[in-house]
This record gives C-alpha cells, sequence and structure tokens, in this order.
C-alpha cells in the first residue's frame, strides 16, 4: 500500500506512518531470533510472492527490473574488468535471483543465508550453476573466504549490534565489500539509527546504515560509488569499499 500512496502524500506523512507500521511489525517479532525472524519472514510472504510462483520471494529490490538490471550491469561490468574472475562471498543471499545473474562473471561462488529451508530450496533448484550454498548467520558465525564480498539490501533490516558483529567479523582474505543499502534521498539523513531486526528498513526513521560512520567506524582504503536507483522514496545505493 506505502508504494501506492508515496506519489501523492508529503515524505514526513508517509515517514510517520512507516514509523506506525514498524512499530506494529516488530511487536510481531520480539522474542525470536535472527533466525526465526527471516523464517518468519520467508514462510509468511512478508516480502511479497513470487511472480514466477516460486516457494521464495525477497521483495521487489530483488525482483523489480527497474531496481535489480541497473545493479546487475554495473556489478557485472566491475566484475569483469577485474584481471581475473575473483570469488564471491554473497552473504544474504536471499531468493539468489540476482545472484544467479552474476554468477558468470565469478570464480567461485559462495551464497550464505540465514534460512535452512531457502538454502535447501537453492541447492536444488541452481544446482547446474556451481554454487557453494552455506545455511550462515552473518553476525555470528565465521565467514567463508573471498575475495570479493557481497551484501545486498541484508544490514538494513539488522540491528546495530548485528551488524557491528558483521564489520568485526571481516577477515584479510576480502579485498573488496560491495554494499547495497536503502537510504533517504536527502544527504543529511542521521546514519546508523537503531532498529531491531525485522522485515523494515531504517528509511522511515530518516536514517540508513552508513558502515563507515559511528558506531561502526569501518576502516577502507577506498571507496566508489558503483550505482544508485530512486525507489520508494529513497535509493537504493551500491557502494565498492577496497578493505585491504
Amino acid at each position: 500500500m506505502l508504494n501506492s500512496i508515496k506519489n501523492i502524500i508529503p515524505l514526513s506523512l508517509l515517514n510517520m506512518i512507516r514509523r506506525a507500521r514498524a512499530r506494529w511489525i516488530y511487536g510481531q517479532y520480539q522474542g525470536m531470533s535472527r533466525q526465526q525472524i527471516f523464517q518468519h519472514i520467508y514462510k509468511n510472504q512478508v516480502w511479497g510472492r513470487s511472480p514466477q510462483a516460486d516457494s521464495f520471494h525477497s521483495g521487489t529490490g530483488s525482483r523489480d527490473d527497474q531496481v535489480v538490471r541497473p545493479y546487475i550491469d554495473a556489478l557485472s561490468a566491475w566484475l569483469r574488468q577485474l584481471p581475473l574472475k575473483p570469488s564471491i562471498l554473497d552473504l544474504g543471499c536471499g531468493d539468489f535471483f540476482v545472484g544467479s545473474q552474476l554468477r558468470a562473471h565469478c570464480n567461485s561462488y559462495i551464497a550464505c543465508d540465514i534460512v535452512p529451508e531457502l538454502i535447501e530450496h537453492h541447492r536444488s533448484k541452481y544446482a547446474s550453476l556451481n554454487v557453494e550454498f552455506k545455511c550462515l548467520d552473518l553476525a555470528q558465525e565465521e565467514l567463508p573466504d573471498a575475495q570479493i564480498v557481497v551484501v545486498r539490501q541484508v544490514l538494513q533490516h539488522l540491528d546495530n549490534k548485528s551488524i557491528a558483529l558483521f564489520c568485526k567479523g571481516l577477515k584479510p582474505s576480502h579485498q573488496y565489500l560491495v554494499l547495497t543499502e536503502h537510504i533517504p534521498r536527502n544527504s543529511s539523513f542521521a546514519a546508523n539509527r537503531d532498529k531491531p531486526a525485522g522485515p523494515d528498513t531504517r528509511i522511515g526513521l530518516n536514517s540508513g546504515v552508513v558502515l563507515t560512520q559511528a558506531p561502526f567506524f569501518l576502516k577502507v582504503k577506498n571507496q566508489f560509488n558503483l550505482c544508485e536507483i530512486e525507489e520508494n522514496g529513497g535509493v537504493i545505493q551500491t557502494l565498492v569499499y577496497e578493505l585491504n
């Protein structure tokens, strides 16, 4: 419903609606673990239903061609210009609609998600792509080695403690972090306001995840903006961080 009214009401009112909706949503997830939260989201199709009638659907940010096509094109072009095909670690791979279209540009590909049912589904559906699918909590478990870590619209659904643990878990083998986050359109937003883990983002708080700012202070050698797509009162921004 929010998508249908976003163009006819002021952004301030839309954010008030989002905050009220968020309070109602997060009440449903109190007492759940991170894994239980995202199992509930997929089981109850909180992010929508797949137009292909698939079992799992990660929302418009994963399926809307106007959102995913510029990202796939930009990231594919960057991967192709690297001297060698890189190894990829895809954290929070979701329904893997996007990841499946990046596979050809990579050497090895490890795709991880916290939902075991989703991972088992992918092992069958994408068996021909030679992808290693792992059930993994990026905030608690050791991350596999890879040259490039891809985290696409995942951290925006987590609380700050979980994000900080993810940052701490990055390893020397991780040369680049390709991070996609839904952030407010205005440049003066307050970065990294905390929220409970769940299906919504920080947009309703006029906030977004920025790893190089407090409280995370991720140290990077270099960074550049890979692409930006306007969507739902904000911007889906993809940054490439050179980590070492």
